[in-house]
């Protein structure tokens, strides 16, 4: 009935007693369920307020306090029901006289009711995934022999219990060629091919599996993969799309900080955080680009607090669905309809990210710094700080100078004129420094405040930094919480999702679907874990094994259950046709940066180079016209020209037409998952694009290096380096056949030969990891 009001009332209870809570009882609490309690329930929490006990009323809603104990004519509420002013309850009608006497005498005598209604009980608090993982015993199982670490306990078990056995290894080519593309995103060589076919020592396996974990493509491929959590792009973003400067140094510190095996819980507080740690170093800062990926709007005429707030929000958002897996923000407008998130919890988590200030390209210059930091030589550091002092020096004269002069004078006075004129000079000639977009807080916090239906100039009650009630507690005593906090909240130990969120993800990539398949919902209504004590026996190993990223991948692929064929089976089918069991490994189409990486890799134009400013390979004609501000993509040559997918510059309002195709996500928002599509425009791509056409040139151009090779001999050495395998009897023939056809045809080595890489680069098989 209190529709849209209420947020903490300031209760001095009077004491309970007999005939006190008779009265609630008997007179109260009727008139409660009647007209209140519908709407204002523990289940039904609208605007944040529940009448259902004393603690939810202690509570309060969404727009402050509604009652202030012992005077009803000071309480918000009495004046909703006496319907005296805007708000008026319950909505379409009036309390009789009678009625409104009794609420108001319950207030005034502090609100007294029996003993089980004084706590609530919160929906959805004992859901699986709000517990602190358990670590469980390993599995009995009965085929021993076939398991080679926990992992497959765990699988096993679940495969006897379903009457299936697992799958057999898969064969060694396969196997080395899909570790390879799980780790680093490139596939093997022949030479790294034949050295771990002819290694016919104990430990070949782990052997390969170690030398690929100290790759540096391994930061570059699994770093793509959090890259897509963290919404990197190289531009803006919204109709202008500028680019944004230095935020590849914000890449290349994910990069490497997969390559180097920082502890995740490190990652995960430098990103959220790292300039509020002690005395923070230039990569400690730039983690914190992590919340500058956040699309910008430099737009004609728009309000710039909205804009601000639209990136809170959704650093907000993206915090929840990176590290908790829940879906947070839909208590943006109105409390969660399906999780035990409210309104009000979601603008306490607000009130942590809402302290920075964002990039203003209309405010003045001292303000457009705050969020970017200067990197670069010490030399070019030096020269650059010298020049921001002097121009810092010359504003401060010429505002001197305005307050000086009297009236309109300040704007049209030629000296003011002038020095405008050698300020602009000055700005244009900044030294060569590349500048880091980071994080950096307030001197002294913003007031957060619920936003009424998600409408941020619709004010409700202030709020104060804080944790969902459901999770465990913050612990900050004798200060405000900040971002620093929240961070480490986030990988505290009796965090029950973190870590479970994390290893979840990992198994996803290695298997295609997660333990839990919502993997961006762990929430009511996401679906359970297949196996919930492998995912718990996961979460307790990460970070026992003090949050090491790569020791897990090692544990995972290590594993009997990723070494599987992934042939399928009719019988594994029959009892668990989506495989969720595992009695097999699945097939998976690669991402779109490793289809180009691969194609790179085989023809042997593939950049080792790691690192550094995006490249722009070649476009089609056209792609970027769409944009509503024309910008030129200047095609990098040399070395640059063959980078890894990775390094490509991603434009928002027009990605590169090969990574969309390939189902890349937009970066507009954060990305858990990408999805796997199938479309008749991916094969034209491999045939036609132009680089994709470079490539099968360049592949062409290698098989015509051994001139002592047959055309059979060419055409095996084509199979080993697209496929990691020799080809059928069908297939071979099937090729010298095109080999033939298009010598008769074109008349020309290398087109014959280029139409046969064609063919080879545009396989199904090339394209996905078995």
């Amino acid at each position: 009935m209190w529709q849209c009001i209420g947020l903490v009332f300031p209760l001095l209870l009077a004491a309970q007693q007999p005939s006190a809570t008779g009265f609630f009882e008997t007179q109260v609490q009727p008139l409660l369920r009647a007209n209140c309690i519908p709407c204002h329930s523990d289940k039904n929490l609208t605007s944040g307020l529940s009448l259902e006990t004393l603690e939810s009323i202690q509570k309060g809603g969404n727009r402050g306090p509604a009652v202030k104990t012992g005077d009803p004519e000071a309480s918000l509420a009495v004046h909703a029901i006496r319907q005296t002013g805007d708000l008026k309850m319950p909505p379409g009608r009036k309390l009789k006289d009678e009625q409104i006497a009794i609420l108001e005498k319950w207030i005034k005598d502090g609100l007294p009711m029996p003993e089980a209604l004084r706590k609530s009980k919160r929906p959805g608090a004992n859901h699986w995934a709000f517990q602190a993982p358990r670590r469980a015993p390993v599995p009995v199982v009965k085929n021993q022999a076939w398991v080679r670490n926990p992992i497959d306990n765990f699988i096993l078990a679940r495969l006897e219990k379903a009457g299936l056995d697992p799958s057999p290894e898969a064969d060694p080519a396969t196997l080395l060629r899909r570790v390879s593309l799980d780790l680093t995103g490139l596939p093997p060589t022949p030479i790294e091919l034949r050295d771990f076919l002819e290694d016919k020592r104990p430990g070949a396996y782990e052997r390969a599996v170690d030398r690929l974990l100290a790759s540096p493509h391994f930061g570059e491929r699994w770093g793509r993969a959090w890259l897509d959590v963290a919404r990197y792009a190289d531009s803006d973003g919204y109709t202008i799309d500028a680019p944004r400067e230095g935020m590849w140094l914000y890449r290349d510190w994910v990069i490497n900080a997969y390559n180097r095996d920082e502890p995740f819980d490190q990652f995960v507080v430098e990103q959220m955080a790292g300039d509020l740690l002690p005395n923070p170093s230039q990569e400690q800062l730039i983690a914190t680009g992590f919340h500058r990926n956040t699309p910008s709007n430099y737009e004609g005429g728009i309000d710039f607090e909205q804009y601000r707030v639209e990136a809170v929000a959704d650093r907000v958002m993206t915090t929840g669905a990176a590290f908790l897996g829940l879906t947070v923000g839909c208590a943006r407008c109105h409390d969660h309809k399906y999780d035990p998130f409210t309104q009000r919890e979601f603008y306490q988590l607000f009130a942590f990210l809402n302290n920075v200030d964002e990039v203003d390209k209309e405010a003045d210059r001292k303000d457009f710094n705050k969020p970017f930091l200067p990197v670069g030589s010490p030399d070019d550091l030096k020269r650059y700080h010298a020049w921001e002092a002097q121009l810092q020096l010359l504003e401060n004269e010429l505002n001197q100078y305005r307050q000086s002069i009297p009236g309109e004078g300040s704007i049209l006075d030629p000296g003011v004129v002038e020095r405008e004129r050698h300020i602009n000079e000055l700005r244009n000639h900044m030294p060569k420094v590349t500048r880091a977009l980071v994080m950096r807080e307030l001197d002294h916090p913003r007031q957060a405040y619920i936003q009424l239906g998600g409408d941020f100039t619709r004010h409700g009650a202030n709020v104060e930094p804080g944790t969902p009630a459901v999770l465990p507690p913050l612990e900050v005593r004798g200060r405000r919480p900040t971002r620093l906090d929240l961070a480490r909240w986030l990988v505290d130990r009796r965090n029950p999702l973190t870590a479970r969120v994390t290893v979840n993800r990992m198994w996803q990539k290695y298997f295609g679907k997660g333990i839990v398949d919502t993997e961006n919902d762990f929430g009511i209504m996401g679906e359970r874990p297949t196996h919930p004590e492998l995912l718990d026996y996961l979460a307790l190993e990460f970070m026992d094994r003090g949050w090491s990223r790569k020791a897990m991948h090692k544990l995972i692929v290590m594993s009997a259950a990723y070494r599987q064929s992934s042939k399928g089976r009719a019988d594994a089918k029959a009892v668990d046709p989506d495989n969720r069991l595992l009695a097999r490994q699945n097939r998976l189409r690669l991402d779109a940066e490793l289809v180009r990486d691969s194609a790179l890799v085989v023809c042997g134009l593939f950049s080792e180079k790691v690192g550094g400013p995006s490249v722009y390979p070649p476009l089609p004609p056209g792609a970027n016209s769409v944009t509503q501000v024309k910008r030129e993509w200047k095609t990098s040559e040399g070395p640059d020209r063959y980078r890894r997918g990775v390094y490509t510059f991603f434009q928002r309002s027009a990605p590169h037409p090969s990574l969309v195709l390939f189902d890349a996500p937009d970066a507009t928002t954060t990305c858990t998952r990408r999805i796997r599509s199938n479309s008749p425009l991916q094969a034209l791509t491999l045939l036609n694009d132009e680089a994709y056409f470079e490539f099968a040139g360049a592949l062409a151009d290698r098989l015509l290096k051994d001139k002592a090779a047959d055309d059979a001999g060419k055409l095996e050495e084509g199979f080993l380096l697209a496929l990691n395998r020799a080809p059928r009897a069908a297939e071979r023939e099937r090729l010298l056949r095109l080999l033939a056809a298009e010598r008769d045809s074109r008349h020309e080595e290398k087109a014959a030969w280029t139409a046969v890489s064609r063919v080879l680069l545009n396989l199904d098989e090339f394209m996905t990891r078995e």
